[in-house]
């Protein structure tokens, strides 16, 4: 058995880890506005930002971009010498971008040098809310506050480990007959977006037993609400988006639920919506907290993306508006005490006693964005997981990069894949990717494309068929232009673009 880590091997660890990095702060971009924007635009110049971002502004160390319902919120981090500040954390106030409605916050922050952002081991999870498309209620949506906010205390007080990624809605899973091929190659079309939420927790190789306390923990909360739930298949020879089935969703269930807890609240769609990002220097239990402090003032959640960025935490959070809020209210940025207040004046919809039964100082240092109201749009899906009839519904692309640091940024990347599907679908929107610089100096990324094809599919043989070629040509395509532009050498890039997310395991080389 592994013996426990003592304090001081701990502290050996964190200033070796600080005597290796390459700078002692990070600056960073956030971004919020509607969806569709240029991944490429988030690196250029903003006018009156002081300083100026340097010369290597378009090769961000580390990228991560979410955008769903029609809002997008985006990050990008440099390195940065030793800069001199009052707090560990500081944002600037929102500035106008060129594009409308989209504004930009600059910020730097000292990164928790004791953070475990790149862990060996990790549980992924993916629980399913509901059986039909992705149209949640404001009831629903306070559901999955509550959902959200135990599955992250779960992570604290059972994995003992920190939340790697965590995004809902997500693509969902549909379970494959014993009949199909191993390869997935007759695997279901999946919708692009649906009622999930897919996590990846932390596991401590020290906490022999985290594992399993934490899958524990999983499968009782699923049985109390009614959640389907399924594991990631650790089975020799799987790759990442093969799942194990735990439990299927009960409606029933989940709708009795829903219903004692929160009866009066109104069961139409919001229609409108805002960003909320909190940040701040990355700790274990961060989420939880933040979640569970927004909750208890009567605030649902739409949807979410948690992660961390050279060791800074954000939680980003897309919350309807409560019914006769004001939409003309402006973006803002703050400290964590004024946010709060001003999520719960603007996205209150349930009355809630609104009492902070939490420590004070676990919230020391973080920082608080809040876009503009924004109206909020929600993709046509098919009743089943899976495609239409008629095929005129968004299909999910996933892509998978490694590229040399300093050669192609990943927003230039991104910008490039998405303007060669452009050829073939009617339109196309990154719903969400994540990049960082690894070992070896590399660039490794990944990222979903949401893709509505021009010309409708006969049924959903056909649907398949044309995926998988408008993968195959746009990721040929891509190949030959990073090639022509002769950043980078000869067999520098792995690139894979696929309607299947187990098929990244095998990446394209450029010749």
């Amino acid at each position: 058995m592994a013996m426990p880590t003592t304090r001081s091997s701990e502290l050996a660890r964190i200033a070796a880890e600080a005597a290796g990095a390459d700078t002692s702060s990070v600056r960073l971009r956030l971004i919020h506005g509607p969806a569709g924007f240029s991944p490429d635009g988030l690196t250029k110049p903003i006018p009156a930002f002081e300083p100026p971002l340097h010369d290597l502004a378009q090769w961000p160390s580390d990228f991560w971009l979410f955008s769903v319902a029609g809002l997008a919120m985006a990050v990008c981090a440099w390195p940065t010498p030793a800069t001199v500040f009052t707090e560990p954390f500081e944002v600037g106030g929102p500035r106008p971008t060129d594009r409308p409605d989209t504004f930009a916050y600059d910020g730097f922050s000292v990164p928790n040098p004791g953070f475990l952002n790149e862990p060996n081991r990790r549980i992924d999870a993916l629980l399913t809310l509901n059986s039909t498309h992705w149209a949640p209620s404001y009831r629903d949506c306070l559901i999955n506050g509550v959902v959200l906010s135990q599955i992250c205390q779960l992570a604290v007080e059972r994995g003992h480990g920190p939340i790697v990624h965590l995004h809902t809605p997500v693509a969902p899973f549909i379970d494959q007959q014993v009949s199909a091929r191993g390869d997935g190659s007759h695997e279901r079309l999946r919708d692009a977006v649906g009622p999930c939420i897919r996590l990846s927790v932390a596991v401590s190789p020290h906490e022999p037993t985290a594992r399993f306390d934490f899958e524990q923990g999983l499968v009782a909360l699923a049985e109390e609400y009614g959640l389907g739930l399924k594991l990631n298949d650790r089975r020799f020879n799987r790759a990442p988006g093969e799942w194990f089935s735990i439990r299927g969703f009960d409606r029933e269930r989940y709708r009795q639920v829903r219903a004692r807890m929160f009866p009066d609240t109104p069961m139409h769609l919001p229609k409108h919506a805002m960003l909320a990002t909190v940040m701040g220097p990355a700790r274990l239990g961060m989420a939880a907290d933040v979640i569970a402090r927004i909750r208890a003032n009567g605030v649902g959640v739409l949807a979410a993306a948690v992660s961390s960025v050279r060791k800074v935490g954000f939680i980003n959070l897309v919350l309807p508006l409560g019914e006769g809020a004001d939409l003309g209210t402006p973006a803002w940025s703050g400290p964590w005490d004024d946010g709060v207040k001003l999520i719960a004046e603007r996205c209150r919809s349930y009355d809630a006693d609104g009492a902070d039964h939490g420590d004070h100082g676990a919230f020391a240092g973080f920082k608080v964005a809040l876009s503009q109201p924004m109206q909020c749009s929600y993709p046509q899906s098919s009743r089943r997981t899976g495609a239409s009839v008629t095929g005129r519904v968004p299909y999910p692309l996933w892509l998978r990069w490694d590229l040399p640091n300093r050669t192609v940024g990943s927003p230039l990347l991104l910008t490039m894949v998405r303007e060669n599907l452009g050829l073939y679908a009617e339109h196309t929107e990154v719903a969400y990717a994540q990049a960082r610089v690894g070992r070896g100096d590399v660039v490794r990324g990944r990222a979903k494309l949401v893709v509505l094809l021009a010309q409708p599919p006969r049924d959903v043989a056909d649907a398949q068929a044309v995926l998988n070629e408008v993968a195959e040509r746009v990721q040929e395509r891509t190949l030959e232009q990073l090639s022509d532009m002769r950043l980078v050498g000869p067999g520098g890039v792995r690139l894979r673009l696929s309607p299947r997310e187990r098929w990244l395991t095998y990446t394209g080389i450029s010749a």
